[in-house]
């Protein structure tokens, strides 16, 4: 399913390149908190690059590649788990204009993640073998400001919901699942190479 997935995006992007639009390139640095930790190091740095197409007046495919560290706490605390992944996150955004130079925009999509570090904390005899490939939703809010016609620098918040899941407790109550999630506030900038 996965293979069949990333060959469709790949044609989709393929197809969008042969509009001759704009492509901007550019990087992306900011705050990272894990939302789904209740530890006292539950903010980090974080960051990574980006590429959009323009390939319609309003609409925008991102694709981008990001480091951050991510964790989950579980069972009243009594385990947690401390990562760190990298993400490709896939995305279609929708920009609308406030001023000539200044945008705001929507986006939403799909992650892509691969842990690079996982750190397990729990009771002994607990299951620590998940998956380090996983998906995660992925949307969020943002403004531009165009320093020229090839050059822009932009802020937006994002989140990353349903990451990795990470375990199940239960009570009375019924079952709770336990996943990664992050927010994520970028400062970046972006260039139209093209003369």
């Amino acid at each position: 399913m996965k293979p069949k997935f990333l060959v469709f995006l790949l044609i989709t992007f393929y197809s969008f390149s042969q509009n001759k639009k704009d492509w901007f390139f550019g990087a992306e640095i900011g705050n990272n908190t894990i939302t789904s930790s209740n530890l006292s190091n539950k903010k980090s740095f974080q960051g990574g690059f980006v590429a959009e197409y323009y390939f319609a007046k309003h609409w925008i495919a991102t694709a981008r590649l990001k480091y951050f560290e991510t964790g989950v706490t579980t069972k009243s605390e009594t385990g947690y788990f401390e990562g760190a992944v990298i993400s490709i996150p896939l995305n279609l955004k929708w920009e609308y204009k406030i001023t000539n130079k200044f945008k705001g925009n929507l986006f939403t999509g799909i992650a892509l993640n691969k842990e690079v570090k996982s750190n397990y904390y729990y009771p002994v005899n607990e299951k620590i073998d998940y998956s380090t490939f996983f998906g995660s939703f992925n949307a969020g809010v943002g403004l531009t400001y165009f320093l020229n016609s090839k050059t822009a620098i932009y802020i937006d918040y994002e989140t990353y919901k349903f990451g990795g899941y990470k375990g199940t407790s239960g009570n009375i109550l019924g079952a709770k699942n336990y996943y990664t999630e992050n927010n994520l506030l970028n400062i970046g900038l972006k260039h139209n190479f093209k003369k």
